[in-house]
C-alpha cells in the first residue's frame, strides 16, 4: 500500500491568531517544561551556535544562526527544533534582529510534521521564562521593576513578569535613544494598562528595582552593580551586565548549568574560565529543581539572586505543539505533501 506524509506550515500571522503570543498560556506552559525537564520527561540537546567572524565580540555585531532540538512529554508528546537567525545589524535595513523557523516532529515516527514561523513563539516562551523565574525567584510584595533596552525581547519580558509579580507599581524602560524607550512605554503602557516610565540613564532610576532585567545587544556593562541591592531579582536575557555583579548575588541561579556554559556566552561563563567562579557553587543548575520543590527559591527578602537562562529548544516545542494542535482544530495552515 502507497504511503503519504504530508507537513502543515504556519505562517506568522497563523500562528499569532492561534496564540503564539498569549503569555498566560505560555507561562503555563513553561513552567510545566521544566517541571518535565527535573523528572527526565523532556530533553534538550546542546544548542548548536554557529557564529560569524572569528571571535564572540565579531559574533556579536556580525550575527548567528542557532539550532536548538528538543523534546517534551507529559501533555505535549512532541520533539522539534527551532532554527534561528539573528544580526543587530537587520535594524538599519528595516528588519527585526531576529527571525526563527520551528520545526515540529512526530514522536513517534521521527518524521516532521509541521514548520511555523518560530518568531513570536522564540520571543514569548523566553519572556515565559523569565516570568517563571519571577515567580519563584522574586519577592512576593515587589514593587519596582527596571528593563534595560527597549527592544521586541523586553516587551515579553515586561509582560510575563508583571503577570507573575501583580504587586508591581513602577516600572522603568531604560534606552539609550530616548525615542525606542518613550515608544516602548506608550506602548506598553497601553497594552497592559499601566504607566511606565522611559529613561536614557539607567542612573536615573529613582527607586531601588526589585526586578532588574537586562536584554540588549552591548558590548559594554549596562547596569552598574551598585543598582543591584538586597532583595533583587537580576535577570541577564542578553547583553552585558557588569563582570563582577554575579559576585554580590547570595544565590546563582541557570536554567541548565550545561547550556549556559557550552553556549560560552556571559559574566559566568567568563568568569568559570577566568578561575574566578567553581560551577559548584552555583546554587541551582538546573531550574526545575526549584519547579518541583527540590531546592527552595527565594528564601528571605534580603537575598540577591541572579538568574541566567541561556534557553533550551524544548521551551520552542512546547509553545509550538500547543500552536499545532490548536491549528488542526481550526483547520489553518497549509499542507505539503513530503512524499
Amino acid at each position: 500500500m502507497e504511503k503519504h506524509w504530508k507537513l502543515l506550515f504556519l505562517s506568522n500571522d497563523d500562528v499569532i491568531s492561534l496564540g503564539s503570543q498569549n503569555m498566560q498560556e505560555a507561562l503555563e506552559d513553561i513552567e510545566e517544561t521544566f517541571s518535565l525537564l527535573d523528572k527526565g520527561e523532556a530533553f534538550s540537546p546542546a544548542k548548536a551556535a554557529m557564529g560569524f567572524g572569528k571571535t564572540l565580540q565579531d559574533e556579536a555585531t556580525m550575527g548567528r544562526i542557532n539550532a536548538l532540538p528538543g523534546y517534551v512529554g507529559g501533555r505535549f508528546q512532541m520533539a522539534g527544533l527551532k532554527w534561528m537567525g539573528s544580526n543587530p545589524g537587520n535594524l538599519e535595513q528595516g528588519l527585526p534582529v531576529a527571525c526563527a523557523l520551528t520545526v515540529l516532529n512526530d514522536p513517534v515516527s521521527k518524521f516532521p510534521i509541521a514548520a511555523m514561523d518560530g518568531s513570536t513563539i522564540s520571543a514569548t516562551r523566553t519572556g515565559a521564562v523569565s516570568g517563571v523565574a519571577a515567580k519563584y525567584l522574586a519577592k512576593k510584595n515587589c514593587k519596582t521593576l527596571l528593563l534595560i533596552g527597549a527592544g521586541y525581547q523586553n516587551t515579553t519580558q515586561l509582560e510575563a513578569i508583571y503577570l507573575s509579580c501583580p504587586t508591581l507599581e513602577h516600572i522603568y524602560i531604560v534606552d539609550l535613544i530616548e525615542e525606542r524607550a518613550q515608544s516602548f512605554a506608550a506602548t506598553m503602557g497601553e497594552k497592559l494598562q499601566i504607566s511606565l516610565t522611559p529613561l536614557t540613564d539607567v542612573r536615573k532610576c529613582d527607586r531601588v528595582p526589585d526586578i532588574t532585567v537586562t536584554a540588549t545587544n552591548s558590548n559594554s556593562p549596562v547596569i552598574p552593580c551598585d543598582m543591584v541591592q538586597p532583595g533583587c531579582l537580576h535577570i541577564s536575557v542578553g547583553g552585558c551586565d557588569h563582570p563582577d555583579l554575579y559576585q554580590k548575588a547570595d544565590k546563582i541561579v541557570v536554567d541548565n548549568w550545561q547550556h549556559v556554559y557550552h553556549r560560552g556566552l556571559g559574566s559566568l561563563v567568563e568568569a568559570v574560565n577566568a578561575g574566578k567562579l567553581d560551577p559548584e557553587t552555583i546554587y541551582c543548575q538546573e531550574f526545575g529543581k526549584i519547579v518541583n520543590g527540590k531546592l527552595p527559591g527565594r528564601e528571605t527578602d534580603q537575598e540577591i539572586i541572579y538568574f541566567d537562562p541561556v534557553g533550551m529548544g524544548c521551551e520552542d516545542v512546547a509553545v509550538a505543539s500547543r500552536v499545532y494542535r490548536r491549528a488542526l482544530e481550526a483547520q489553518k495552515g497549509q499542507w505539503f505533501q513530503l512524499f
